[in-house]
């Protein structure tokens, strides 16, 4: 069970390339500080774990401030865009591009 039909694509998509992930399990950032990813993926030829969340609704002004502080707070616990985060956006007029994200996951995480 995922929470919207772009986090079912995303979660097919990784099922169908055979990339190991889980849904929304919990990652302790400190001692009292606890995220759930949208999806915790493992490359499996590194054994190296990440992290990738999807932000759907870019066009609320809450959600995107919301997303954007998510994103800070990862980075600063040493979670990276383009080191150890995945993200992907959409908006009503910027739709998920499940071409572009699927040959992003083929190209690295296989």
């Amino acid at each position: 069970m995922v929470r919207s039909k772009s986090e079912a694509i995303i979660a097919d998509m990784l099922l169908n390339l055979k990339i190991p992930y889980h849904y929304e399990i919990p990652l302790n950032l400190s001692r009292t500080i606890v995220r759930y990813p949208d999806f915790t993926i493992l490359k499996v030829s590194t054994r190296e774990v990440f992290y990738f969340e999807h932000f759907g609704m870019m066009d609320d002004e809450e959600y995107r401030n919301n997303c954007f502080a998510k994103i800070n707070e990862y980075r600063s616990y040493g979670i990276h865009t383009g080191r150890n985060l995945i993200t992907t956006f959409e908006s009503e007029t910027m739709p998920l591009d499940i071409k572009s994200i699927r040959k992003m996951l083929k190209e690295s995480y296989l």
